[in-house]
């Protein structure tokens, strides 16, 4: 998503990324990446919980999952991966805003 952010952002699209770990942890990836896009720390799990992600020791950890919410705060869009190299390309997410956007 960082390669394709001002796509995003043209769309009046805000990205939180919830990151698995410490905020000091979050803090410094953030910074070394340059990461355009809001991180938040979710060391003990309670967003992931409170959004069904899994966790799976066998694959590493937390699966990735992605929602698009809407500016009503509706649900427009989920992925709970099964793999963590399981993610929407950013030209499909990209699809789904223009849906909302009515284009």
């Amino acid at each position: 998503m960082k390669q394709d952010y001002k796509e995003f952002m043209s769309r009046n699209a805000t990205i939180v990324v919830v990151a698995p770990h410490a905020a000091e942890k979050v803090a410094e990836y953030w910074k070394k990446e340059e990461l355009p896009m809001i991180g938040v720390p979710d060391e003990d799990g309670k967003l992931a919980e409170l959004y069904g992600q899994e966790w799976k020791l066998l694959k590493l950890g937390r699966m990735p999952a992605l929602f698009v919410i809407d500016r009503k705060g509706l649900l427009a869009f989920a992925q709970y991966s099964k793999t963590m190299s399981d993610i929407p390309k950013d030209s499909e997410m990209l699809k789904v805003l223009d849906g909302l956007m009515g284009f």
